[in-house]
C-alpha cells in the first residue's frame, strides 16, 4: 500500500507541475495517473475475490447471487472511477451522467437478487 501511496503522491506532483507548464496534456496525463494507480492496487482486487470465493463455497451460498453482488461492486467502482476522471477533467455534466446511468446498470444488476428476496418473503407468507 506504501507504494500505491507513493506514486499517487508523485503522479500528483507531476500533474501540478504539467498544469502550469503545459494544460494540454494534463487531462491525459490525469487520466493515465489514475490508470496507473488502479492497476497497482489490482493486487487487492484479487485477494478480495478469492476472499469472498472461498466464504460462498463454505458456506453454500447460490454462486448466482454472489455473481450478481460482485457485478453490483463493480459496476460502482468502475462508474466513480470514471465519474471522478470526468470531474477531474472540468465535465461535472456528463460525470453526472455515468453515475446516473451506472445507478439504472446496478439496478439491473440486482434483478436476480430482489426476484429472490420475493420468492422467499412471498414464500414465508403461504
Amino acid at each position: 500500500m506504501l507504494k500505491i501511496v507513493a506514486v499517487a503522491i508523485i503522479c500528483a506532483f507531476v500533474l501540478i507541475y504539467l498544469k502550469s507548464v503545459n494544460s494540454e496534456f494534463f487531462s491525459v496525463a490525469t487520466v493515465g495517473a489514475g490508470v496507473i494507480i488502479v492497476a497497482l492496487g489490482m493486487e487487492y482486487l484479487t485477494d478480495t475475490l478469492s476472499f469472498f470465493n472461498n466464504l460462498v463455497n463454505a458456506t453454500g451460498i447460490n454462486t448466482a447471487y454472489f455473481s450478481a453482488i460482485l457485478k453490483i461492486t463493480a459496476i460502482a467502482y468502475i462508474v466513480e472511477f470514471g465519474a471522478g476522471i470526468i470531474e477531474d477533467l472540468g465535465l461535472k455534466n456528463i460525470a453526472d451522467k455515468l453515475v446516473f446511468i451506472g445507478k439504472l446498470a446496478i439496478i439491473i444488476a440486482a434483478m436476480p437478487v430482489i426476484t429472490a428476496v420475493f420468492e422467499l418473503l412471498s414464500g414465508l407468507l403461504k
